[in-house]
């Protein structure tokens, strides 16, 4: 098969395999690749593909995954690709029988991680992303089906998270990591203690914490650059005291250009160990049923969401309204903002005998 793609200059790319390569060849007019597109087919080269899973990832890896903010974490996951008991096999010939196979051995696969089994969220994000190479594969013309479309067991997206952060486990990080809050932090561990809350007080993402520099502060203001932030749209996010004085003490370190001085793996990775050994881990009952979600980094914006959108005990209203909230957390959706919002059943129960 072959296929004619615009290409980001104006001009014409006509897309072929001859040989077992994948080849390619410009044209400055849409007119002019025509013409050789049936000179192709008039050769009997652009017949039905013969492009394998393997190469199919060569050319995805070269043209889709530069243009996305999360390439270096893609690359990896295209590595381990790579190593699929069908990657060698032609496009044609993977139906969704592989896919499901694939899947099925996932879910009893142990995750490196967290030494249980891999999640269901996981498994998505893999078989989303061997979809996106073969959409890649039609797009091109190098593929006729995607088999993903019509596996039968493709894990449920999962519920909803519930979790945020109590005061009392904000403590429980601190004495884990060594960390007392109010002197400056002497290590990765504890900074990655002061970066978490810290985002629990403004809402802000590990990715934009770690980024953050000194050009960006602005009194009491931080002012993203689109660059730095996942919607990729400047944002400015007001800080309150608390999360100033953490800053400052953060800032004391001395860390250039990036204020915290962190990687964002070994930021990741630090975290989880604060966490586990704060105890504050998945709870399971004695059948393995999830009784109690496990904190994550990212709970933390739920954690600001939920407190900055709940009462204020002097004033009984909301401390900031949904558009100022949404605005702080860069949610266009408010859909989506909603589901940062968790207060729990207790705080509920409380606010009804109020």
């Amino acid at each position: 098969m072959a296929a004619i793609i615009q290409t980001s200059a104006g001009t014409y790319s006509v897309r072929w395999r001859a040989e077992g390569k994948h080849r390619a060849k410009t044209f400055k007019t849409k007119s002019e690749a025509r013409n050789f597109l049936r000179l192709l087919e008039d050769e009997g080269l652009a017949a039905a593909s013969s492009l394998t899973f393997l190469e199919a990832i060569d050319i995805y890896e070269k043209e889709v995954t530069p243009t996305k903010r999360t390439q270096r974490q893609e690359l990896f996951k295209l590595n381990k690709l790579r190593k699929l008991e069908f990657a060698n096999r032609l496009l044609r010939d993977i139906h969704p029988a592989d896919i499901e196979r694939y899947v099925n051995q996932r879910k009893i696969t142990p995750s490196l991680k967290t030494g249980g089994m891999i999640s269901d969220s996981t498994i998505i994000k893999d078989v989303n992303l061997i979809s996106s190479i073969f959409r890649h594969a039609i797009k091109l013309g190098l593929a006729k089906v995607n088999p993903c479309r019509d596996i039968d067991n493709r894990p449920r997206e999962p519920e909803h998270r519930e979790r945020v952060a109590s005061d009392h486990e904000l403590e429980m990080i601190k004495q884990a990591s060594g960390w007392d809050g109010k002197s400056v932090p002497r290590n990765s561990t504890q900074t990655v203690a002061a970066a978490f809350i810290f985002a629990c007080r403004t809402g802000m993402r590990l990715g934009e914490i770690i980024q953050l520099e000194e050009a960006w502060i602005d009194d009491r203001v931080i002012r993203l650059p689109k660059e730095a932030t996942k919607t990729e749209a400047a944002r400015d996010v007001a800080m309150p005291t608390e999360a100033l004085i953490i800053l400052n003490l953060v800032r004391a370190k001395g860390n250039a250009p990036r204020i915290f001085g962190l990687a964002p793996e070994t930021a990741s990775a630090i975290w989880r160990k604060i966490r586990n050994r704060a105890g504050l881990g998945p709870v399971t009952d004695s059948e393995g049923r999830l009784i109690k979600e496990g904190l994550n980094f990212h709970d933390s914006r739920a954690t600001f969401s939920t407190w900055a959108a709940s009462p204020n005990p002097k004033t009984g209203a909301p401390r900031l309204d949904v558009l100022a909230l949404a605005r702080q957390t860069g949610h266009k959706n408010l859909a989506m903002l909603q589901r940062y919002y968790r207060p729990s059943a207790e705080d509920i129960a409380k606010r009804l005998d109020e």
